[in-house]
């Protein structure tokens, strides 16, 4: 992760024989989603579950400059193209989970957790 170590998790499953294709989507279209993502996000990756190991089948991460980049909107009008495109192949029927993560050495740990 990045300076400030937030990332952006989002986890979900595509649309039934999408898998492959989704993953050559993202081969092909990587460098755009790095080069035109909202001010503050950093496109991180795409990871796919290998031998049915987790909950869901695709995972996409982003690393955040900070939290004020969650309010920076989706982009320009490149990546709003992208991210609609990339939708195309996830399954919908199924809520997709999103997390916040923040580094182990940066974050707060509240009394009792």
């Amino acid at each position: 992760m990045g300076g400030n170590d937030v990332q952006y998790v989002l986890r979900y499953d595509t649309l039934p024989g999408k898998g492959g294709p989704l993953r050559d989507w993202i081969r092909e279209n990587e460098n755009a989603l790095r080069e035109n993502a909202a001010p503050g996000w950093h496109y991180a990756g795409t990871y796919f579950t290998v031998r049915s190991f987790g909950s869901y089948g695709v995972e996409s991460r982003w690393d955040l400059d900070d939290y004020a980049a969650l309010g920076a909107g989706f982009g320009d009008e490149v990546a709003v193209q992208l991210l609609q495109d990339w939708f195309e192949f996830v399954d919908q029927s199924r809520p997709m989970e999103a997390q916040l993560l923040k580094g182990a050495h940066e974050v707060d740990v509240l009394p009792g957790q």
